[in-house]
């Protein structure tokens, strides 16, 4: 089993969300690198756990919250650097260049990589919104995930190999979908899989020590509000 190690993690609670990318925890403010709502994760007194590294404004950065009785992962910057692990070990082929950060017609995509003989373009998505086993993306609307499917779509389209990954920080995890609610993005993701987009989702089981990738999850499609999407 591939696993990301994790920074030194001390232990807190968490109080209140002061805005997108800050908590209030009772070691004081912390970062959280995550723009998702998590209202079922982040709970006044809930247990989490942070990598202490004080700056002028915050104490460290929120990495786990206890939920569920098991650690679910909040920091979406670490969904990038699961994906450049399976990328390493070879999980897609034989990994012969990669650079980080690609710009590409005004977007930036996380990864350029030379697999095999192919170029691929990959996007990595965080997730830790599960429900009765269904690990559900987005946990707030993102104009952004549907812009990058497009833009893969258009790849896949010209013969490039591309890929979107989601990483479901959540060990209860069972199944992943993409929210309907959520109707651009979802249709973005339709078009993307016609086109050749490889759409992929791996649950992670974090520990306080590492985040430990595991097998792929099923793939559902859930149907839009009043059957809107299109289904092929």
């Amino acid at each position: 089993m591939l696993a990301l190690p994790l920074p030194p993690l001390k232990p807190c609670r968490f109080l209140r969300r002061k805005n997108r990318f800050l908590v209030e925890a009772d070691v004081g403010p912390l970062h959280l690198a995550n723009s998702g709502r998590m209202a079922e994760l982040l709970r006044p007194g809930t247990p989490c756990h942070y990598h202490s590294r004080p700056t002028p404004r915050t104490q460290g950065r929120m990495v786990l919250v206890e939920a569920e009785g098991v650690l679910v992962g909040v920091d979406a910057a670490l969904a990038g650097r699961l994906l450049e692990l399976l990328l390493r070990q070879g999980a897609f082929g034989p990994l012969g260049a990669l650079r980080k950060e690609v710009r590409l017609r005004e977007e930036r995509l996380d990864f350029w990589a030379r697999i095999g003989e192919e170029e691929a373009f990959l996007e990595a998505k965080n997730c830790n919104r599960v429900a009765e086993g269904l690990a559900l993306f987005p946990d707030a609307p993102t104009l952004r995930g549907a812009r990058h499917l497009r833009l893969l779509a258009d790849l896949a389209r010209q013969g490039v190999l591309a890929y979107a990954v989601w990483m479901v920080q959540h060990p209860l995890a069972q199944a992943f979908a993409l929210d309907p609610e959520d109707l651009p993005l979802w249709e973005a993701a339709r078009e993307a899989e016609r086109a050749g987009v490889r759409l992929l989702a791996y649950r992670v089981r974090p520990s306080l020590e590492a985040l430990h990738l595991e097998a792929p999850l099923p793939w559902v499609w859930l149907t839009p509000p009043g059957g809107s999407g299109r289904l092929p």
